[in-house]
């Protein structure tokens, strides 16, 4: 009796969970549609539950197959109904079937086809939403946008070879050309020193690589840390002046500490390259975030580079890839933030990001 009644127990629970499930797939579906302007004419009217397109004709149909039953089987007995009347009535309605089976099923073969050829590595498939709605819609927009991430991640990952193998050539030309020089005899010391930089160089390559995998896996692994602690050590070590560092407020928050290390330091090279250095970094708390920004005396960004500032790949004025901000952009997204660049007071540029507090 109570092993029965536990099992009623989970199975209630178990279809309450799924109840709630849909429903949330319904209403976050609505949202996507109401942020996108060609999802409009597609919005649907009416309880959430009535929006599951292949739902909602069956049931439809076993209600029409009922009813024309029901009329055959009050007209058979009076003896109005011929043979031949019959006749058309069930072909009608196997023809009425016949239609209704191809629409609930044609939509999903053509998704189990482009499921197959994005499984055969045509990523650039993506199937035609048409005038298909409810489920069916957002089956193929969700397939849509898999085959999309897909596509920009292989985009992204050969592009990220291509500029690794470009970066890691011309420290390894210096350090073949310092070794050759130490063995002809000439000063060893100096030597060192330029072969110690250039380590040091491809040290932080490698570093930014292994961030961007750890995002690309989805390893963030956070802590509660003290962010005014941390990013002051991380501008002590770039050689920027203290009383160039400020913070305010209760600036704690979960944070992966490797990650955003990685983040702070990228913004203090991007100052250091671009801007001169940093004159200024500020860490503050700003209402659920804590905002990290640095400032330089430098140039500034242009203002059409203001759009393209966190894209990978986008050569920048000073000859490098992008990589170093796009890299802030994602480490701040994967913390519930967001990143950006402005203008300076008095010139020069401000690019910050910010996380969650919480």
């Amino acid at each position: 009796m109570i092993e029965r009644l536990e099992r009623r127990r989970a199975l209630r629970e178990r279809w309450k969970a799924e109840w709630r499930a849909e429903r949330e797939l319904w209403r976050a579906h609505h949202r996507d549609s109401h942020h996108d302007c060609r999802e409009h004419r597609w919005r649907q009217v009416g309880p959430w539950w009535l929006q599951a397109k292949m739902r909602l004709r069956i049931f439809l149909g076993f209600g029409a197959a009922l009813g024309i039953g029901a009329w055959i089987g009050s007209r058979a007995p009076s003896g109005d109904l011929r043979w031949w009347q019959l006749a058309l009535l069930l072909i009608f309605a196997w023809g009425m079937a016949g239609g209704a089976a191809w629409r609930l099923t044609h939509p999903l073969i053509i998704t189990i086809k482009a499921a197959r050829d994005l499984g055969d590595g045509k990523l650039e498939t993506r199937v035609r939403v048409g005038r298909q709605g409810g489920e069916m819609r957002i089956l193929a927009a969700a397939l849509n946008q898999m085959a999309e991430k897909f596509q920009r991640q292989l985009s992204d990952q050969r592009q990220l070879l291509a500029a690794v193998s470009h970066e890691l050539r011309t420290p390894l030309g210096h350090m073949r050309v310092l070794i050759e020089t130490a063995r002809d005899g000439a000063a060893v010391g100096p030597s060192l020193d330029q072969l110690e930089q250039e380590v040091l160089m491809l040290d932080d390559l490698v570093a930014r690589l292994l961030a961007s995998s750890r995002l690309e896996f989805g390893t963030v692994e956070r802590r509660e840390v003290d962010l005014a602690a941390l990013v002051a050590d991380v501008a002590v070590a770039a050689g920027v002046a203290p009383e160039a560092f400020a913070a305010d407020g209760a600036v704690r928050a979960p944070i992966d500490p490797t990650l955003f290390r990685r983040a702070v330091a990228n913004l203090l090279t991007n100052a250091a390259v671009h801007g001169g250095g940093a004159v200024a970094v500020r860490v503050e708390r700003r209402g659920d975030r804590v905002a990290i920004e640095v400032d330089d005396a430098g140039p500034g960004f242009a203002p059409e580079r203001h759009a393209d500032a966190f894209r990978a790949f986008v050569p920048s004025a000073g000859g490098g890839l992008g990589l170093g901000l796009a890299l802030v952009s994602r480490i701040a997204v994967a913390h519930g933030g967001r990143a950006w660049t402005g203008a300076r007071p008095g010139g020069g540029a401000r690019v910050g990001f910010d996380v969650a507090a919480t």
